[in-house]
C-alpha cells in the first residue's frame, strides 16, 4: 500500500493506493477510486475488500481518499459542484496519471453512504472522466426528497454520464429514510436517459434482487437488498462491483 498526497486549494490531501505487484509501465491500467463513509478513511474503505475480488488486484489500480471536515457535518464529503473535493478528485487523477501508466478511458469511481454521494456528484459532474460507478446505500442532496428534479447538483456539467450500478436496502434504512432511494433511482434515470421499464437483471445472492433499466444512454442496473442488512454493504459487494465495472 502506497501512501499518497495532492495540494488542492493551497491545502495538502492524502489519499492511499495499490498498484498490481506485477505492475509494468507499459501496462495501462484501469483506475479505481473508492470512496469511504461518514467518519472514515481511505483504510476503512480499502478494508471492504474490492481490491481483493478475484482478478481485481493484478489488473486494476485502486485509489482509497481520505476526506476531511466538512462544515459541522464530520469527517465526509464535500458534494456540491463547486466544493473542495471535486479539485481532490481532478487533482489525485492528474498526479496519479503523472507517476502510473493509466488508462484513461477506464476511470471508475465506487462508494458506500457518503462515499456514494460524492459517487452521484462525481456521475453528475466529472461524467466525460469517469466510465462506470458502483453507488451504495447513498442518496444525495434535494430540496425535495420525493422530486430528482430537486437534486441541488443539476445541471450535471458533464455532457455523457456513466453506466450505474446502485445496490440500497428495500425502502430505506437507518441512514437514508424512505423516499430517498426511491428519488435517486429516479435521477440515475434521468441522467443516464432512460426511457424504458425495467427487467430482472442476475443476482449473486438471494438477499438481493436487481432489475436493469431499458432504452438508456447509459447503462443502470438497481440492486434491493433485504431490509434487515442495513445500511451497509450487501453479501457480494466487492465481486458484484469488480465484475460491473470490469465489463466497461
Amino acid at each position: 500500500m502506497l501512501n499518497g498526497q495532492t495540494r488542492v486549494r493551497g491545502e495538502s490531501r492524502t489519499y492511499l493506493m495499490q498498484v498490481p505487484a506485477n505492475y509494468q509501465a507499459s501496462r495501462a491500467y484501469p483506475l479505481i477510486f473508492v470512496f469511504h463513509g461518514a467518519g472514515g478513511n481511505g483504510r476503512q474503505a480499502y478494508g471492504w475488500g474490492l481490491q481483493n475480488a478475484a482478478g481485481a488486484a493484478d489488473n486494476a489500480i485502486f485509489v482509497y481518499p481520505d476526506a476531511i471536515t466538512f462544515q459541522h457535518y464530520g469527517i465526509g464529503w464535500d458534494d456540491g459542484p463547486d466544493g473542495h473535493d471535486l479539485p481532490f478528485f481532478d487533482g489525485m487523477l492528474k498526479d496519479i496519471e503523472a507517476t502510473r501508466c493509466i488508462d484513461t478511458s477506464r476511470v471508475f469511481a465506487a462508494g458506500f453512504s457518503w462515499g456514494g454521494d460524492f459517487v452521484i456528484t462525481l456521475a453528475c459532474h466529472r461524467g466525460d472522466v469517469i466510465r462506470a460507478v458502483a453507488a451504495n446505500s447513498t442518496d444525495d442532496e434535494y430540496n425535495d426528497t420525493k422530486d430528482y428534479r430537486t437534486y441541488q447538483g443539476l445541471p450535471c456539467r458533464s455532457h455523457q454520464h456513466p453506466p450505474v450500478r446502485f445496490e440500497h436496502a428495500q425502502g430505506g434504512d437507518t441512514e437514508y429514510p424512505p423516499p430517498d432511494f426511491a428519488t435517486t433511482s429516479k435521477l440515475f434515470q434521468y441522467l443516464n436517459s432512460c426511457g424504458g421499464g425495467s427487467v430482472p437483471a442476475k443476482s449473486s445472492s438471494r438477499a438481493m434482487s436487481c432489475v436493469s433499466f431499458q432504452s438508456c444512454a447509459s447503462e443502470y442496473t438497481e440492486c434491493i437488498f433485504d431490509a434487515h442488512i442495513g445500511h451497509t454493504l450487501p453479501p457480494n459487494w466487492a465481486a458484484d462491483t469488480w465484475d460491473f465495472l470490469s465489463r466497461f
